[in-house]
């Protein structure tokens, strides 16, 4: 939270006195807890968000992402502009690519992730848009790529969407669909509904919107939380009925996205159990 804050201040701060705007030009970008590429991943930063710059160090920045999470990258990951990227465009594919001309036998200059956003320039053409990318490149999108889709509007609404994202990989500090981690999927997937958690599953236990339920009162998108105890969450998944829940872990020699049964180890809170703790939350 105190991150949240911080990075908040530092942005409103930064718009106030005419400074800088930064934006992820890069897919998906790698944050490290410390400046160098042997360090542990903290989480990542999605094209087109918008960040503040912490610190530099040579070639590292410390960045902070809309979610007030902290991490150093790689500091030619972002495009200074004196304005805001004007993105109005969201991918709406697992994976999308944006070519340099309209015609997909050059192949693409850049793929991009679920729920990233683009600028929309032109969309006369009956199959392309034409579009900017942070750094001023003109480019275009193939329209199918980025058609609207339709809002959720309950964490019910949830379980068929969540089915989308079966099977792409687990990855540590993972937040786009070229590979989640548990928080990041359950992070992505709350905000579709415009609830916006934050980062780690520790954090999001304590989230004051969520509420303790018994695990017989499980409604279908509901939160279960895991771990040692309540302070020691180290995992989360989302309910999606009959007794089972959508994750994204490596547990049982399946490190991706996928459905698991509540009443199975290692999820069924037994003492001998990795998870000895479970507790779910609602709204």
């Amino acid at each position: 939270m105190h991150h949240f804050i911080f990075a908040f201040f530092l942005t409103l701060t930064s718009l106030l006195s005419g400074e800088a705007v930064y934006t992820i030009k890069q897919p998906v970008v790698t944050m490290r807890q410390d400046p160098n590429n042997t360090s542990t991943i903290a989480s990542q930063a999605i094209f087109s968000e918008e960040v503040t710059i912490q610190k530099k160090q040579g070639d590292w920045i410390l960045i902070t992402t809309p979610d007030g999470y902290s991490g150093w990258c790689a500091a030619d990951a972002v495009v200074e502009s004196p304005q805001h990227y004007n993105a109005t465009l969201k991918i709406s594919r697992l994976a999308a690519h944006v070519y340099s001309v309209q015609d997909t036998e050059l192949g693409p200059i850049i793929t991009l992730p679920y729920g990233a956003k683009l600028q929309l320039l032109h969309a006369e053409n009956p199959r392309w848009m034409q579009v900017a990318l942070p750094d001023g490149q003109t480019c275009f999108i193939q329209k199918g790529d980025v058609i609207e889709e339709s809002s959720l509007s309950n964490k019910s609404d949830l379980v068929a969407f969540s089915q989308r994202f079966l099977g792409l990989p687990y990855t540590w500090g993972g937040r786009s669909s070229f590979g989640y981690d548990c928080s990041g999927f359950v992070q992505m997937l709350y905000a579709k509904i415009g609830i916006n958690l934050q980062r780690d599953a520790r954090q999001q236990i304590f989230d004051p919107r969520l509420h303790v339920i018994s695990i017989e009162d499980l409604q279908p998108g509901d939160l279960i939380f895991f771990g040692a105890s309540e302070q020691k969450i180290t995992h989360v998944g989302m309910y999606i009925g009959n007794d089972q829940f959508i994750q994204a872990s490596v547990a049982e020699n399946q490190p991706w996205i996928r459905i698991s049964k509540l009443n199975e180890s290692p999820w069924n809170a037994s003492a001998s159990s990795r998870y000895p703790y479970r507790t779910a939350r609602q709204l």
